[in-house]
């Protein structure tokens, strides 16, 4: 599923006129968007049914004052219908990927099996919500007791947000647009509304997951390196696997495993171990590696002088010659300075309430990359249009928090880098992860992150030295000794709005990216 939205009031109000539940196969219909008497939920089932281009639904319940859209981007079988009502006890909405060994089909049905095995309150709920392992947000409303939970997992890969009204009627949805007042979850937090209380109806339920600790030991004299390259492996090889073949056997084949590619270290280090997994489990499958660059008026440079271009290239063909039987496709998506005119108010109402020049720089590179159309080269120097396929994207978001990439971190002492890198980590669902997949996801995509899977933070903070973080150092050994990424081992940090030229795009170039959006 792609897209949550509920609305609960705990007044009388004239919107919940009956008792409903409305299906649609593809987009929800303009009528039906346009129908409905709460201007913000009108304007919110715009942006939801966009994120989940495959099915949608709506359900009111009059006597709990709640309706519920929901939007359904179909990724495993059997299909599962959001929101699902779970034998007249709870309703859920799930937004996600779960990865739990005991999951046999969809990952929905597990949630609902844990449900109707818990105990009935609060308690029971946050159980289950500690045993989910993936990328998630979720609403769960507990049709006896009155009550809603909703959240986001503990690193917070999923968008959620929530408005609290002055009159305490309550709005979640995964995406805000620019309306004033919502605000973003935190991840691994559960918040609880009781529609009962309408004094004080929200309880937020704190520590309900551990916080990333940055080990602080050293291994100065590298004896135990080798030992966390093979370790590092095994558990971001187990990251990848397990978000590939998760991925329904015909999406596979029939639809290509897309990755946001700027040509550096950690998106190549990803496409390598996807072309490992496709390889060891004897899978059919192409990849699309999307790389975007713009247009930018104030230096000049057309997207193919872009710097992220000319590295994709590079390394692409390096990927090609590793794996000469996965079909590899590197998308070069082109964007003209109008069309980023065109679409930039768009991506602004998206990535609300982020709002500075930087988080837009960055922002809109991830919408036109997730759009993923562009071109393909087929021979001397000739291209032709092309339009991405799959609908999965991989992301190597996490590498730099994780293992030190960031040029801030070069000068800092070890104490400083641990302290640096534990704020980074546990602060990566505020600063990137609810801005950008409230952006691709607008695409009618998924977008799913190996090096945040938990296993992996948990070995990555835990178990390697500090000293090991130094300019990604276990990284980019890992790449050359276990990958033979020869050429894109080395390669420095680039980020992507400065990659792409997508940042700083007019002569007006005395902008800070701290600066608030004109």
């Amino acid at each position: 599923m792609c897209g949550i939205l509920l609305n609960i009031s705990p007044n009388d109000n004239l919107k919940f006129f009956q008792n409903e539940y409305k299906e649609f196969k593809e987009n929800c219909p303009d009528a039906l968007l346009n129908s409905n008497n709460d201007y913000t939920f009108s304007n919110l089932m715009k942006l939801i049914s966009a994120r989940g281009p495959n099915f949608a639904s709506l359900r009111t319940l009059k006597d709990h004052r709640i309706s519920l859209f929901s939007s359904v981007l179909s990724l495993r079988e059997p299909f599962c219908k959001q929101s699902v009502l779970v034998e007249d006890r709870y309703v859920l909405q799930f937004n996600g990927e779960l990865y739990n060994d005991e999951i046999i089909h969809n990952d929905t049905q597990f949630i609902v099996k844990l449900l109707l095995n818990t105990e009935q309150n609060s308690k029971g709920i946050i159980s289950v919500i500690k045993n989910l392992d993936g990328e998630f947000a979720f609403s769960i409303y507990d049709l006896k007791n009155k009550r809603l939970y909703f959240g986001r997992d503990p690193i917070g890969k999923r968008s959620l947000c929530y408005y609290l009204t002055d009159a305490n009627e309550l709005y979640v949805s995964s995406v805000s647009g620019s309306i004033k007042g919502f605000k973003n979850c935190d991840a691994g937090v559960i918040y609880e509304y009781d529609a009962t209380n309408k004094n004080s109806p929200l309880t937020i339920f704190n520590n309900i997951f551990e916080d990333f600790t940055i080990n602080d030991k050293s291994d100065l004299e590298f004896k135990s390196l080798q030992k966390h390259i093979e370790e590092l492996y095994k558990v971001l090889y187990n990251a990848v696997r397990k978000r590939v073949l998760s991925i329904h056997p015909t999406h596979i084949e029939n639809s290509p495993i897309a990755v946001l590619f700027s040509g550096g270290l950690d998106c190549s280090v990803i496409v390598a171990l996807i072309c490992e997994v496709i390889r060891n489990e004897k899978k059919k499958a192409i990849i699309e590696l999307l790389n975007v660059g713009f247009e930018n008026p104030r230096t000049g440079l057309m997207p193919k002088d872009t710097p992220d271009r000319k590295l994709a290239i590079s390394s692409s063909y390096i990927l090609q010659k590793l794996y000469p039987n996965v079909p590899i496709k590197l998308i070069e998506v082109d964007v003209p300075y109008d069309e980023y005119l065109e679409k930039r108010p768009i991506v602004i109402d998206l990535m609300y309430p982020k709002e500075t020049e930087m988080d837009l720089s960055i922002a809109i590179a991830f919408y036109f990359a997730s759009r993923g159309k562009g071109y393909i080269q087929t021979g001397s120097d000739k291209r032709i249009e092309y339009r991405r396929k799959g609908i999965v994207l991989f992301s190597g978001l996490g590498a730099d928090e994780l293992y030190g990439g960031y040029h801030k971190f070069v000068n800092k002492t070890p104490r400083e880098l641990v302290e640096e890198l534990t704020r980074q980590i546990n602060n990566i669902h505020d600063r990137n992860l609810n801005r950008d997949d409230k952006v691709i996801a607008n695409n009618g995509v998924e977008v799913r992150y190996p090096f945040l899977d938990e296993h992996v933070i948990k070995y990555s903070t835990h178990d390697i030295p500090i000293n090991y973080k130094i300019n990604k150092l276990i990284l980019r050994k890992l790449s050359l000794e276990m990958l033979h990424l020869d050429g894109i081992s080395e390669e420095p940090k680039r980020a992507i709005q400065f990659g792409s030229k997508s940042a700083k795009m007019t002569k007006d170039g005395n902008k800070n990216g701290t600066d608030k959006i004109k």
